[in-house]
């Protein structure tokens, strides 16, 4: 029994609205019976460039027969406004009951936010700003002043988790910045991972996409808001996601390798929509709209940096982190580091040919990001945000 002066903490939950979730399945075998459950006679398919003639997809769609409408395939990486616009007025002129997407990141944000443009009427830079969640002065993200009006079916490609959250970035071409968005309702209703069409998914992309899954986990231990609940979910996720990538970079890589980095991804994204990030995710979503740096690869380099930082307020869960990860006894920034590099991957911008002389603008984007603000060890001047980025670089 815990007496009450051992309690140092607390706090309270609220666990949100569950997707169903399909796993280790396939996705021509199960979507036929998900829309039929469901009763959906409008599906409008969401796809990705890459996998819009893949035969896995084609015989997806196929079964569909007449509920399925025309493909709409114009996605490009960091969810850029204009896909968010045409999207959404795709929606408006189809009148969907069901949104399939399948694909990435950047397929999913546009899926989420589409409809939730759709929703609010958006057919323009101006009236999609408007609808953007803003961060208050604590980097609490104030929800977008509309919901999503339509069920999603998510059928992810890679371990981006966008799946989970009930956040979605988009791009604004005019200033380069990411803009979030948020809704209680934004995430996909459904998710099905189907780990023999990830296994087409190219080796770089599904690693790097893993790297992100590992800073959703990381980043939830390490969070303002971390508690049993996530704490536990996010740490299994981390063993089942280290083990699941070491296994797909070497040459015992294939279904099951992709089956677990997919349970490891829906584990580590348990704090997506019930914590606040920190600063490797708010300075990968500037990272990535400044210097085009994809969001897995953003996190290979900024998220053991990000690690040293907290290292001083965070020693104990650092240590949880670095042995779930595989690395008990030694300091977390060093294990993470080191299971990136074993993955082939770069873990210094240097590496990515990021120009040194960007930096400065990433920070000063970087200040007013909602998971900057909210980053455990605080994060409040240009020197700070510059401490992680040169310790990055």
């Amino acid at each position: 029994m815990i007496e009450s002066a051992e309690l140092v903490t607390g706090g309270a939950l609220a666990l949100l609205r569950q997707p169903d979730v399909h796993y280790g399945v396939r996705l021509g075998e199960r979507l036929g019976a998900i829309v039929a459950e469901r009763a959906c006679t409008r599906v409008l398919p969401v796809v990705t460039g890459s996998l819009r003639r893949h035969p896995l997809v084609l015989k997806a769609l196929a079964s569909l027969g007449p509920a399925a409408l025309p493909v709409f395939d114009g996605l490009k990486p960091h969810t850029p406004f204009e896909v968010v616009l045409a999207l959404a007025a795709a929606i408006g002129r189809t009148k969907p009951d069901l949104i399939l997407v399948i694909g990435g990141g950047s397929a999913l944000d546009a899926a989420k936010i589409g409809t939730l443009a759709a929703a609010g009427g958006a057919t323009d830079r101006e009236s999609l700003l408007a609808l953007r969640a803003v961060p208050d002065a604590g980097g609490t993200i104030r929800p977008s002043p509309v919901t999503r009006p339509m069920p999603i079916l998510a059928v992810p490609t890679t371990l981006s988790a966008a799946e989970f959250g009930m956040i979605a970035g988009a791009t604004d071409g005019v200033t380069g910045i990411k803009n979030l968005y948020k809704s209680d309702s934004l995430a996909p209703d459904i998710v099905l991972f189907d780990p023999w069409l990830a296994g087409d998914t190219p080796r770089d992309l599904w690693l790097s996409t893993g790297v992100r899954a590992l800073d959703h986990g990381i980043e939830t231990v390490l969070s303002r808001d971390a508690n049993p609940f996530t704490d536990a979910l996010a740490l299994r996720g981390l063993c089942l996601l280290a083990d699941g990538l070491r296994r797909s970079a070497g040459p015992d890589g294939g279904v099951e390798a992709r089956h677990l980095g997919q349970q490891g991804t829906w584990l580590a994204g348990a704090g997506i929509g019930r914590i606040r990030f920190g600063a490797s995710h708010g300075l990968g979503h500037q990272l990535g709209a400044v210097a085009g740096v994809p969001h897995g690869l953003t996190s290979c380099v900024l998220l053991p940096a990000v690690l040293a930082y907290d290292r001083p307020v965070s020693e104990e869960r650092q240590r949880w982190i670095a042995a779930a990860c595989g690395g008990a006894g030694r300091s977390a920034d060093a294990v993470v580091r080191d299971l990136i590099a074993s993955l082939g991957l770069p873990t210094r911008l240097s590496e990515l040919g990021v120009p040194k002389d960007c930096l400065p603008r990433v920070a000063e984007s970087a200040l007013g990001n909602a998971f900057v603000r909210a980053n455990l060890r605080p994060v409040t001047t240009l020197e700070d945000v510059m401490e992680i980025l040169q310790e990055s670089y």
